[in-house]
């Protein structure tokens, strides 16, 4: 499915959650186009809008949890993956998806 196409059609909404939850460990670049689609979505159709946004925090409380095991420059090693990472939880934060004092810890140590 192509998520960018897909994703200007409402229509297409109830297809697209599925195809985010069939995702169970999203790389970064999933997780880009997860912000991304969430970003272009209309929240008219809630319900959606809602599962989309509910998966994404799931994901950064996963992400937040191994950075604080971990570290973020040992989980995620690639200076890309971090910066994907860290331009999720900017987007998810401006898009209210999540709270942003909840993740300004995690947004700092993506960008060191």
């Amino acid at each position: 499915m192509d998520i960018k196409e897909a994703v200007k059609d409402q229509a297409n909404y109830a297809d697209i959650v599925r195809w985010f939850s069939a995702v169970k460990d999203p790389d970064p670049e999933q997780l880009v186009l997860l912000v991304d689609t969430i970003s272009e979505m209309s929240d008219q159709i809630y319900e959606h809008y809602r599962a989309l946004c509910d998966m994404l925090k799931n994901h950064l409380q996963r992400i937040r949890r191994i950075c604080r095991e971990k570290g973020c420059r040992e989980a995620f090693p690639e200076d890309s993956m971090r910066e994907q990472l860290a331009y999720v939880v900017s987007r998810a934060c401006e898009l209210r998806a999540v709270l942003p004092e909840r993740y300004e810890e995690l947004l700092g140590e993506l960008n060191k």
